[in-house]
């Protein structure tokens, strides 16, 4: 090795020793450093409920072909909320050209310049996906609400009971968070006749 390679070598051995104890040397006059605590984030509190309006119905003297209609509502229970999910569940062989109708006009929940995220009902597998919020330019909403309306008529040849129910991917959002803040939904029951075969929703997707 050259012998100005070693010296240098050396020379910054010794810069190096000597930094390092000036800076043992100042934490031991100054103390132990200062540990600033990470802030625990608190827990998302969960207030929201999605439920119909009327929560149940009788269809067992109705016309085949009559049409019954019903609305989801919202009650935040306390929380700003920015949008609602629903995620439902129906039997096909029971209800028939099913029908969800988002709620946009003023007396609307999130109003009329709500945005509908998507709105798909499959009448073969009974499945219910909707989702609204608010447009970027309106504040957050509190309060109880109409988010949707239903419309149904009883299939042919129905009997027993049913029910239109609410699967976990339903949520209701707040601002600046991904956890949902639903607390609760509670599902429609309809009776479509004076003979009991209620209708089980298969397990959630």
């Amino acid at each position: 090795m050259p012998k100005k390679t070693t010296i240098l070598i050396l020379i910054l051995a010794l810069i190096t020793g000597i930094l390092l104890f000036l800076a043992i040397t100042e934490n031991k006059k100054s103390g132990a450093p200062t540990i600033t605590p990470v802030p625990t984030k608190k827990p998302v509190e969960k207030t929201a409920k999605v439920f119909f309006n009327p929560q149940n119905i009788d269809l067992s003297s109705a016309a085949g072909s009559a049409v019954s209609t019903v609305e989801i509502l919202v009650d935040t229970g306390g929380s700003q909320i920015a949008g609602v999910q629903i995620e439902a569940q129906y039997d096909p062989k029971s209800l028939a050209n099913l029908k969800l109708t988002p709620a946009l006009d003023l007396a609307s929940f999130f109003g009329s310049s709500a945005i509908v995220l998507f709105n798909d009902v499959n009448q073969t597998t009974g499945r219910i996906s909707y989702a609204v919020a608010i447009s970027p330019k309106v504040q957050t909403k509190k309060g109880i609400g109409k988010i949707a309306t239903v419309s149904f008529s009883k299939a042919f040849s129905a009997e027993g009971t049913t029910t239109v129910s609410f699967l976990d991917k339903t949520i209701v959002t707040i601002l600046g968070e991904n956890e949902s803040v639903l607390k609760e939904s509670v599902a429609l029951n309809i009776t479509l006749s004076t003979q009991a075969t209620p209708f089980t929703p298969p397990a959630t997707q």
